[in-house]
């Protein structure tokens, strides 16, 4: 059985909106109406109601954004029988996990003093239904939690590197903190990843916790929107807009300018958009030291690319326009882009 008395449910997150205010008062009663107590660990101010709501409340204002030394690992992957695309972003995704660490660190550090044994993290758009909830004890009790050290449900395995789930996790509260505590600065933060090549937040947790083949904890081999049913469940994460259930998906699309591995010595860039939404039309505008060299209609849906020769020291930009009104715009130069080689397009089968 869970021994709710020993467990605090730390929700942590980063409200920019009202949305992601409603978000963040759903979670925090969906967990309340289980018996669990709230902490809410937030980098950005809440109102005074859902303070309230919590039994704990942390505000840091320490923002702290990471500029990592070399590429890191954690991207996304693009690939068929065709080409090969994976990106970092531009080396920017997960340059806020120190301000996700230090929102653990912080709730933790409260509840050890609070006499809490466990704990359950999760994101702030964490809005399970009953069933959920139901489902969610049942696991928790199957893996023996109360005796374990650690809850991960797990995002990806690769090559024997397991990458656990970030966003929603649970485990034994003095386990955490002396794991953890090394960790004080950002320099601390990216000094240890550094020996794992491992910059990202889900990279961090891994290494320290659930790749230890000695490890005394649970690992549950799927990730929460398999695992789980709410519609409400991570609906704020990675997309421009709030996916609210019931309505049309905010329009979404996914653009870089990175590295084309070419297959002679040229040296090369290629502009990427991966549409998330089918049958959109879109404007892209391409510039080369502020100078259009290419400007196209085109609906979304495909995997589309453009390839260019460059030069040492060219600025190269990308515009996406929807619906007549500027969707986002990227600048790199050469350098940034060529530095960063672990973002990069590779066409295998086709001409370019």
């Amino acid at each position: 059985m869970l021994n709710k008395e020993e467990i605090c449910v730390i929700v942590g997150g980063y409200p920019q909106d009202y949305i992601d205010s409603v978000l963040t008062s759903l979670t925090i009663e969906s967990f309340k109406r289980q018996g669990y107590d709230i902490c809410l660990v937030t980098h950005a101010p809440v109102n005074n109601d859902i303070q309230k709501a919590c039994k704990y409340f942390i505000y840091s204002d320490e923002n702290h954004l990471l500029k990592f030394p070399v590429p890191s690992s954690l991207g996304v992957f693009y690939a068929n029988t065709d080409l090969h695309y994976q990106t970092n972003w531009g080396n920017k995704l997960g340059i806020h996990a120190y301000c996700v660490l230090v929102n653990v660190q912080n709730a933790l550090w409260l509840l050890q003093n609070k006499k809490y044994k466990k704990f359950i993290y999760v994101d702030s758009d964490t809005f399970l239904n009953q069933e959920d909830h139901d489902l969610l004890e049942s696991k928790l009790i199957e893996a023996d939690f109360m005796n374990k050290d650690f809850w991960f449900m797990i995002e990806s395995a690769t090559n024997g590197i397991i990458l656990p789930v970030t966003s929603f996790f649970a485990g034994d509260i003095n386990h955490f903190i002396n794991i953890l505590n090394p960790i004080t600065s950002p320099e601390d933060y990216l000094k240890t990843c550094s020996l794992y090549d491992q910059y990202g937040f889900e990279g961090l947790m891994g290494v320290l916790f659930v790749n230890d083949p000695n490890h005394n904890g649970h690992l549950e081999p799927t990730a929460p929107r398999y695992l789980f049913k709410s519609p409400w469940l991570g609906i704020s994460s990675s997309v421009t807009e709030a996916i609210i259930p019931g309505f049309k998906e905010p329009f979404q699309v996914n653009f870089d300018i990175v590295k084309h591995k070419s297959k002679t010595d040229s040296k090369e860039v290629a502009f990427v958009i991966e549409g998330h939404h089918k049958n959109e039309l879109i404007k892209v505008n391409l510039y080369r030291d502020n100078i259009i060299v290419d400007e196209v209609e085109l609906v979304t849906g495909a995997f589309i690319w453009w390839v260019f020769g460059c030069g040492e020291t060219n600025v190269w930009k990308m515009e996406v326009f929807h619906n007549n009104k500027l969707f986002k715009t990227i600048e790199r130069t050469t350098e940034e882009i060529f530095w960063n080689y672990w973002s990069y397009l590779e066409i295998k089968n086709v001409e370019n």
